[in-house]
């Protein structure tokens, strides 16, 4: 039992044994925690939530991420930016060419928040959500 004036002390996790030749390092980027990760592809050290363990092993196999950008409208009341997002994350590799993709992209209206749209080829496609209104 605790004892007034005393502070709680948290039990660290025990620090799995990891593979040294394939360890890596990564900053976990998924909550404001921003834990210092090391993993193996098995085991993961550092993590203090589930979603740390996540990411680092999804980050040893394929990075992903989830971009933010912003997409031309021109209507009546001139050239307005919508801002947008992609749907799912997006294997870090194919960034480049997704931008391409999104920069090219011309809307004729500002379409209203959670709008679906597409870009790129039907094996390429990648769906984009508006996440903001324009007045």
């Amino acid at each position: 039992m605790e004892k007034p004036g005393e502070k709680k002390t948290k039990r660290k996790k025990e620090q799995k044994p990891l593979n040294k030749d394939k360890a890596k390092r990564y900053t976990c980027i998924v909550c404001p925690a921003c834990c210092d990760l090391e993993t193996d592809g098995v085991d993961v050290n550092g993590a203090r939530c589930p979603k740390g363990e996540a990411f680092a092993l999804q980050e040893m196999v394929a990075p992903l991420r989830v971009i933010t950008t912003t997409v031309r409208s021109e209507t009546s009341k001139g050239v307005r930016m919508v801002p947008v997002k992609t749907a799912c994350p997006v294997p870090l590799a194919l960034i480049p060419q997704v931008m391409k993709q999104v920069k090219a992209l011309r809307l004729s209206e500002i379409p209203p928040i959670g709008t679906l749209l597409k870009t790129g080829s039907s094996p390429e496609s990648v769906e984009w959500v508006v996440t903001g209104e324009l007045d």
